[in-house]
């Protein structure tokens, strides 16, 4: 059973193997599976959900150890397209513990950039699925774009809900901002749900807060979630109701990706009901495990296989809950 289609960029990170080493102290390297979709993709199947990912990587060995990382954790690659002359790309990332983060890309059109192969029979079947989840790094190339939103278009078609998580990149567009805030919002207009950080509401909707969430809303989809990172309550906005969550606070070991497992957190919470149908309370509750699910990622390490199963978050938030 396909409960959730994603799609969206795979590649290899290397990550310095100590925390709080930069790129220009570390000496040693852990290798791993990596990019803003494949992290959601890794976390959603540990929290037992069924997932299909879209996506695309060269025909070497980095595709081959990401695709078998996928495979391992029980993720449905068929979609996975392997592009003969295209190697997968690389990227570099460190945190130092305190929020700051570096990160170095390396993807070069013709080279290394697999997703540019992507066609019309990728996504065939991309609606045979409850939620069809699509994020801000799978519309930036302007020739992938119209095959995301007409395949958002056919899930919602086919009575699948449709995701859109803004995680914006604004340097990776070279575009006006202008220009980006009109891709933004012809996104955020086909999706059902919509997960962004209070910077994004203020770029795509032009205000902050609830009123910027009530702007998102006219746009289309009727459920809003808006995080604070780790400083401050992160709201959801359903129908017109808003309810506040409050953050956890934990050590943090690795940070890169923590957004992303937040919204697999939440998405893997809505999974358990009927997500055409839920309320106010049941989203958050959605947002109350996915921030639980994020605060445990980053308090362990950039290893996909350190991230927690479904149990694994109730039981913490349990103990969260009587002091622990």
């Amino acid at each position: 059973m396909i409960d959730v289609t994603t799609v969206g960029s795979l590649f290899v990170e290397l990550t310095p193997s100590a925390p709080g080493e930069t790129l220009a102290s570390a000496h040693r390297y852990m290798l791993v599976a990596g990019g803003a979709a494949a992290n959601v993709v890794f976390a959603l199947a540990r929290l037992g959900a069924g997932v299909r990912f879209i996506s695309a990587v060269g025909d070497d060995e980095f595709g081959t150890l990401a695709a078998d990382e996928l495979r391992a954790f029980g993720v449905d690659t068929a979609g996975v397209r392997r592009v003969a002359g295209q190697l997968t790309p690389v990227t570099f990332a460190s945190v130092d513990g305190r929020g700051g983060k570096q990160f170095r890309f390396y993807r070069f059109p013709g080279f290394a950039h697999p997703m540019g192969a992507l066609s019309a029979p990728d996504f065939a079947d991309a609606g045979a699925c409850r939620v069809f989840d699509f994020s801000e790094g799978s519309i930036r190339d302007a020739a992938l774009r119209p095959l995301i939103f007409q395949a958002a278009r056919a899930a919602r078609a086919a009575g699948a809900r449709v995701l859109y998580a803004v995680n914006l990149r604004r340097a990776s567009w070279a575009r006006p901002d202008g220009e980006i805030a009109a891709v933004q919002r012809e996104a955020v207009a086909l999706a059902d749900i919509v997960v962004l950080n209070e910077e994004e509401t203020l770029f795509v909707s032009g205000t902050r807060g609830e009123v910027g969430l009530r702007a998102l809303q006219a746009l289309g989809p009727s459920t809003v979630v808006m995080t604070r990172g780790g400083d401050g309550e992160m709201l959801a906005r359903v129908g017109d109701v808003t309810r506040a969550v409050p953050p956890y606070r934990v050590p943090v070991i690795y940070d890169v990706g923590a957004g992303d497992t937040f919204h697999a957190g939440l998405l893997a919470a809505a999974l358990r009901g009927d997500v055409a149908h839920l309320t106010a309370d049941d989203w958050e509750q959605a947002v109350r495990f996915g921030a639980a699910t994020a605060a445990i990622r980053v308090s362990t390490s950039a290893d996909p296989r350190d991230l927690p199963r479904y149990d694994d978050v109730r039981a913490w938030m349990k103990q969260q809950r009587d002091g622990g």
